[in-house]
This record gives structure tokens, sequence and C-alpha cells, in this order.
């Protein structure tokens, strides 16, 4: 009789890992992205909203949408990543808005209702919007800080110049580039942030 080989046992292909597993292995946004694209892109959509009141009709409608559909798209981004992360292990191992956060946040609203209201007494109203966004700009040096992203000291120079280069176009004298220097290039530069923040990395940066 004919003897039959042995044959060696072969595994079961693996299984698909189950959803919540593989929303944790993931690459998610960094820890802190959320709330800071949030911040930046409501500054950036106000920022807009309230500097391009002097374009024509057609150039404030082109800003506005573009301004809309990117704050939109930070939003749909923020809350996806925020039901991501709910599941996750690591969930809830920080506070995102601890005393340092808050500290942050009241020491940005004296400087801003305080700073803007001197420069008015002062007779010079118009240098609110660049106080404006140095005040903002800096106020993401610290949250960089809180939340340990470099990412936001990039954001906070990148408007505090635009600030800066509000006051300078003051001096020179060229008064109506301010809104343009100090708003609407910083209203822009933070909602292309909040949509940068909330791309997907390996680890925190």
């Amino acid at each position: 009789m004919t003897q039959i080989p042995d044959v060696p046992p072969t595994d079961p292909p693996a299984s698909p890992p189950p959803d919540d597993v593989a929303d944790t292995v993931r690459p998610q946004p960094a820890r802190g992205a959320e709330i800071g694209a949030l911040i930046g892109g409501a500054f950036g959509l106000v920022f807009l909203v309230v500097n391009s009141s002097g374009f024509s009709t057609v150039g404030r409608i082109m800003v506005l949408v573009v301004g809309i559909l990117a704050f939109a798209a930070i939003l749909f981004l923020a809350f996806r990543s925020y039901g991501r992360r709910r599941g996750s292990p690591q969930a809830g191992t920080a506070k995102a808005f601890g005393t340092s956060f808050w500290i942050i946040v009241a020491v940005e609203a004296l400087a801003l209702f305080g700073g803007t209201k001197l420069l008015a007494g002062l007779g010079y109203p118009e240098l609110g919007v660049a106080w404006v966004s140095v005040v903002v700009g800096s106020h993401f040096f610290a949250l960089g800080h809180v939340f340990g992203l470099r990412r936001f000291h990039l954001l906070a120079g990148v408007v505090t110049l635009c600030g800066i280069a509000g006051f300078i176009a003051f001096f020179i004298p060229a008064p109506a580039f301010i809104p343009v220097l100090a708003g609407v290039i910083p209203g822009f530069v933070l909602l292309a942030f909040g949509l940068w923040a909330l791309a997907p990395v390996d680890a925190q940066g």
C-alpha cells in the first residue's frame, strides 16, 4: 500500500486587525494639534473678515470664500482626529487645558484689548491690527512650549513678523498696506497652519 507523505501544517491566514487597533497604529496628528489648529483657524478667519473690508467687492468675496472653506476643512479634520483619539490607549493621558494654557489665554486677552485700547487712545487706531498680529503670533510661542510642538514656533515667528511689517508700513509711511501685511497675509498663514497642523505624523514635531 502506498504511504501518503506527511504534509506540514500551514498557519491560517492572518486576520486583519480590528478597526480600533488599526486606528491606534495609524499615523495621527501630533497631540495638541487639534486645539492649536482650531485656535489658529479661528484667528485666521477673523483676520480675513476684519481686514478685507477695504478690498473690492469681488476681491473680498474671494478672500472670504477661501477663508470659510479652509476653516470648514479645519473643523472637519480636527473633530475627526478627536474621534479617532477617543478610543486610543493614550487618550486622556495629557491635559489639553491645564493651568498654563489658561494663563496664556488670559495674558493674551489682556494684551490684545489693553494694547489696542492704548493705541486708539494715543491716536493710532490703524496700528491696532499690527499689534493684534504681534500678540497672536507671540502667544503661539507659548502654546508651542505647552504642547511640545515645534511647528507652533514656526507659525509664531511668521505671524509676529507680519505684525512687525505692519508697524514698519506705518512709519515708512505706507499705512494703506497695514491691513494686508498685518491682517490678510497672517490670516491666510493661520488657516494654512491649521490645515498643516492636522497632517498625520509618526512623532510629535
